[in-house]
């Protein structure tokens, strides 16, 4: 009960004095903020993810509804991948600890996706899971996502949609990287994939896939 108490007031302190950087556009202060949550408190790397999520999520709905700029939204956006960045050795050093003897997952935006700083977190979150992670990122030609997941021998491909204009496009791709990676399992998420629609199959969905466990 004390540890789970604990853990709420960090999270909500850190959220607090997120919110606080990003408003002042205080780059420094919120990157600061992030790592000495992470190296002097309780709080885990996916945990920390899942509060810049949240962070992602609300100031992309007050960029909708105008109560922030776009550039405000893009510095807000860019700070978030400082800190995500900034991570990455931490998440080197507990990954190797553990050792990745899950498989090889390739994740990737397919062509014209531009939106690809949630797939980075869930990039580090599956590398801290056990799994060897090769992450293409962002508009990555649908030719090219075949020659990576060959030539990386990877077990799985992750794509993630967050544009609803593309969706019509999607399925395309889908039978075209199932068409040239038989035994490869393709997996949808993203923003502009809610579950059940446009006629992908549950067990398709990369939140049904259980890629991840409780907590990681």
């Amino acid at each position: 009960m004390g540890d789970s108490t604990a853990f709420t007031h960090s999270a909500a302190t850190l959220r607090a004095a997120l919110d606080t950087a990003l408003a002042a556009h205080d780059k420094a202060a919120a990157v600061r903020v992030a790592l000495e949550a992470i190296d002097g408190g309780p709080l885990t790397i996916p945990a920390l993810y899942g509060i810049l999520g949240s962070l992602l999520a609300d100031i992309g709905a007050r960029w909708q509804t105008g109560e922030v700029c776009v550039w405000e939204e893009h510095l807000a956006s860019a700070t978030i991948r400082t800190i995500v960045e900034a991570l990455f050795p931490r998440v080197s050093a507990l990954s190797a600890a553990r050792g990745r003897e899950r498989g090889t997952v390739l994740m990737t935006c397919p062509p014209h996706e531009a939106h690809d700083l949630g797939l980075r977190m869930l990039s580090d979150r599956l590398e801290l899971a056990g799994w060897r992670v090769c992450f293409l990122g962002a508009d990555t030609p649908t030719a090219e996502i075949v020659s990576a997941a060959i030539a990386l021998e990877a077990d799985t491909v992750v794509l993630s949609v967050s544009t609803h204009f593309h969706r019509v496009a999607f399925h395309s791709l889908l039978a075209q990287l199932r068409g040239a990676l038989p035994g490869v399992r393709i997996l949808v998420g993203g923003t502009a994939v809610p579950r059940g629609a446009h006629g992908i199959p549950e067990a398709d969905l990369f939140d049904s896939a259980g890629l991840l466990g409780p907590g990681e």
